[in-house]
């Protein structure tokens, strides 16, 4: 991996990573009866369906432009701003909603899901979700451009999902403080959804269109 593409891989990763809904989620996944079973479930399909998202962005690169180390090809350069702007659109309408601090509906129904539902709900953060969507597709679009793709994509992937690995480490090694712990956190990152989501997207928006930008001079 080079400069350029880590400069761009890293905060697409740490966007994805930085999902309040998706994190909830998790949380109530753990505070759940089938908590191990159902968190194991949730992590390793998100991580597969990231990784689907992924390939869908590599494989547009590849059709649409050829591969540089350095810069990304006009048609690649091109889907990163068409990106960038939709995260500024994205980004402005949950800025504006921020004071909003309504919980998803499905959220009450987790408690008592099982691991096939639970699956479901990881594809729901990835492809219904309308930061994560096109930041997995931009990531693909750069991955396909690095000089060891593999490489970078798993890298890309251990980052952005991250903090869902962490929460289950955290809450099977902390017992009911950390039960308590996840709980809190649960209604801070509910109250401030609509905020961080406008912040992240917005500023997501800038680094894509940036860096689609240099590949068009």
């Amino acid at each position: 991996m080079n400069a350029p593409v880590i400069a761009t891989l890293l905060p697409i990763a740490v966007g994805v990573a930085l999902s309040p809904a998706a994190i909830v989620q998790l949380i109530l996944v753990l505070l759940s009866r089938r908590r191990i079973l159902n968190g194991v479930v949730f992590v390793i399909s998100l991580l597969l369906f990231n990784a689907a998202a992924m390939l869908v962005g590599g494989w547009g690169a590849a059709a649409v432009g050829e591969r540089s180390d350095a810069e990304p090809s006009l048609g690649v350069s091109v889907v990163m701003i068409t990106l960038g702007a939709l995260l500024l659109v994205i980004g402005i309408r949950n800025w504006r909603r921020r004071h909003d601090t309504s919980e998803l509906a499905v959220l009450a129904t987790i408690s008592e899901m099982g691991p096939g539902a639970v699956a479901v709900l990881s594809f729901g953060a990835t492809f219904v979700n309308p930061k994560n969507l096109p930041l997995l597709v931009s990531a693909g679009a750069t991955v396909a451009s690095a000089a060891a793709p593999l490489l970078s994509g798993l890298v890309f992937l251990l980052v952005a999902t991250l903090p869902y690995s962490a929460t289950i480490v955290y809450a099977l090694a902390g017992g009911e403080r950390a039960a308590r712990n996840l709980d809190r956190a649960r209604a801070w990152l509910v109250a401030r959804n609509r905020l961080i989501m406008g912040v992240l997207c917005i500023a997501l928006a800038i680094v894509l269109v940036a860096r689609g930008a240099a590949g068009l001079l």
